[in-house]
Order: structure tokens, then sequence, then C-alpha cells
């Protein structure tokens, strides 16, 4: 059987994953129940943050498995970390130039990466959907210009999340249309530490198997909490969705892309590298969102949103008119000396315009179900 770590919210222990299913997990977070269990076999539930229960063990021998986990749980001490940290690291992966990626975007919250992200616009981050199913956004923020994120870089600017919005169509169980668009607080400033990247042509044609790109993140290098001395990046290779798709036993959608090693070795993202960019000829392809159970494993290949599948509404969400920005609870971001904006650089609409989607009420919801289509719903700024 496969060994996979289960986390406890004071303890780490050792759980057993049997049968022929994989668990699936999040490139930040816990494992979907509903994808938790695979088919034919028994699991426990795998999770990369606080568990809100005791593991369950499902099958014929769980009492066989329940007393391994006991004895296990009993000579290991582990530290645990936060959801959207354990085990987090780009796989197979090189140190990036410093600030060679400048439109590489950090979402932290408590002091801690959780998520990667890009800019696209002055004011707009596109991260993964799934990066704020169980968070408050008011408590997080976007950092900008940064290469190590611990370091106190003159380059790094920090941004408030006024607002998040997501797709419509989103569905947390498949991981379907996982994407979702930020408001930052102000306008970045530009330059050579912070700049912006391409979407993919409305026309472009999608990518072709074997197609060579670049994954990037901030997550840590080893399970026990090692920080990477900087951005980590990986080379891999577009796969084709129906070869892909047969590794996942057809959960995959149209909108969706996946990449592997294209070689023996195990290379790609992990957790708290999702909504991370994957570049392909210096635009924006996919957005990290899902892996199997081991990092790289190019039996479950890397998954991520195809970004070209929602170019147009992106741009729908962006050049609407904005709504005034709800007060933070908790306190401004930290300040920094390079935060000198002193307006929108993006040419869109002001703060001021709060006509967004014509109901500026939906700003001061946590979340609400997707609307008509083509209108995104939302959630993030207000009391919920």
């Amino acid at each position: 059987p496969d060994l996979l770590w289960l986390l406890g919210s004071s303890r780490a222990e050792l759980g057993v994953a049997a049968g022929p299913g994989r668990p699936l997990t999040t490139a930040h977070s816990q494992v979907p129940p509903s994808r938790a269990v695979g088919e034919g076999g028994g699991h426990v539930l795998l999770s990369s943050g606080r568990s809100r229960g005791p593991a369950t063990t499902m099958g014929p021998r769980a009492g066989e498995r329940g007393r391994l986990l006991l004895t296990v749980a009993v000579v290991l001490t582990l530290p645990t970390r936060p959801a959207g940290s354990w085990g987090a690291r780009i796989i197979g992966g090189h140190e990036v130039t410093p600030h060679s990626r400048p439109y590489m975007a950090s979402v932290t919250f408590e002091g801690q990466h959780h998520c990667g992200g890009f800019l696209l616009r002055a004011r707009w981050v596109v991260s993964a959907a799934h990066c704020f199913s169980h968070r408050d956004p008011r408590t997080g923020l976007v950092v900008l210009g940064a290469h190590v994120l611990r370091a106190p870089e003159p380059t790094q600017q920090v941004f408030g999340i006024s607002a998040v919005i997501r797709h419509p169509d989103y569905q947390p169980d498949i991981h379907a249309n996982d994407i979702c668009l930020l408001l930052l607080n102000r306008s970045a400033v530009l330059g050579s530490a912070v700049g912006l990247l391409k979407l993919p042509r409305r026309d472009a044609r999608p990518l072709k198997a074997g197609a060579r790109c670049q994954v990037a993140g901030w997550g840590s290098v080893s399970d026990f909490e090692d920080l990477p001395p900087g951005l980590m990046e990986a080379e891999v290779r577009v796969l084709s969705l129906d070869v892909c798709n047969s590794s996942w036993r057809g959960q995959l959608s149209p909108a969706m892309l996946c990449t592997q090693s294209g070689d023996r070795r195990r290379r790609g993202f992990c957790s708290a590298d999702s909504g991370g960019p994957l570049v392909c000829r210096n635009r924006a392809h996919g957005l990290v969102s899902f892996s199997g159970l081991w990092c790289g494993d190019p039996k479950t290949p890397d998954v991520y949103t195809q970004v070209s599948a929602f170019v147009s509404w992106i741009w729908d969400v962006v050049r609407r008119p904005r709504p005034s920005p709800l007060p933070r609870t908790t306190g401004s971001p930290r300040s920094h000396r390079n935060h000198n904006s002193t307006g929108d650089t993006d040419g869109m609409a002001n703060d001021s315009d709060s006509s967004f989607l014509g109901n500026p009420m939906a700003w001061q919801v946590i979340h609400r179900p997707p609307q008509a289509p083509g209108k995104p719903s939302v959630y993030g700024v207000g009391v919920g």
C-alpha cells in the first residue's frame, strides 16, 4: 500500500492508502472529501493543512491499518504547518535569477506564503479559486517584486486584497474552472522587479503535446519546513489531454491542461504553488490547480486550469467599473518604502466607480451562488 502523511492540528500521523485509486490533492491545501476515496480501495483523508477531526479509514482491513497508524504516530513527532505549506516545493527545479520573473505574485496569510499568482494589470492578479476556499481574503496580502520572501527586499511591494472574483462555474469538488481574479487595494508600481504577464491570444491554438513550459513558486524544498533560497522554477512538457485523462480516469475537462517532466525524473509543482502561472512562450497558458498523491509523479500528471479558455471572461471582469473598497478587518498592510503609487497606471476605472456588476452589495458577502452565465460570483471583502 501507499504511505501518506496525514496532519492533525497538533500532531503528524502516518496513514495508509490502499487500493488502486489515488487521492487527489490541490496544490496548496486539503483533498476534497469527494476525491479522497479512490475507486475500489480504502483511503485515509490526505490533508496538507489542519484536520477538522480524526482520520477515518475505510475498507475491510481498517482495524489493521489503524494499529499501524497508532504505532507509527507514537514513534514519530513532526512539526505541523498551516494549510498550504506542508510538503510544498517545486519538484526537480532550480532557483531563478532574482527578479527575472517580475510577474510572479505571492498570496500570504498570517505571514505565511499560501499560493502563487501573476500580475495581469497594475491592480489585477490572476490566481486559483481554490486558494480562497477556506480563507477570509480580508486577512490576506499580495507580495510583488520578491525573490526571497522572508528577506526585506527593497523591490518588494505589498498590497491588501480589495476583492476576489472567482469564475461563476467554479466547482471545488472536481476542480472545474479553478480560476479567480484579485483586485489589489492600489496599483502596483511597474519596473524591473514588478511587471505584467500576457494572456494567450483569444484565437490561440491549443499547445501541442511536448511543448516546453516553465512553472515557478516559493514552496519549501522539503517536508521539514526547509525554505527555498528564492523563487524556484521547473521546466515541464505539455501532455495531451487524452493521455492525461486516462491517468486521471476521465475526471478532466477540456478547460484543463496537463504537464509532465518529459523524462523519468520527478519534476513539477507541489503544494503552495497553487495559482502560479504555467508560462509557455512568454504567456500564461495555465494556472497550477491540482496533482496526485506524490508531487511530480508521472503516473498522475500535474493539472492546470487552461487560461485560454477563460480569456474572454477575464477581460470582461477587468474592464468593468470597480466597486468602492470596503474596510479591512486586520488593519492596513505593512508599509514599504516602494509604495509610492500616485494612481492607476493601467488605464482602467477608478475605485470611485461602485457599480461593479450592477450591485455593490455583492461585495459585502464572503460567498454567494453563481449568477447567470458570464457574470462572476464574488466573495471576499466584507462581513460574512
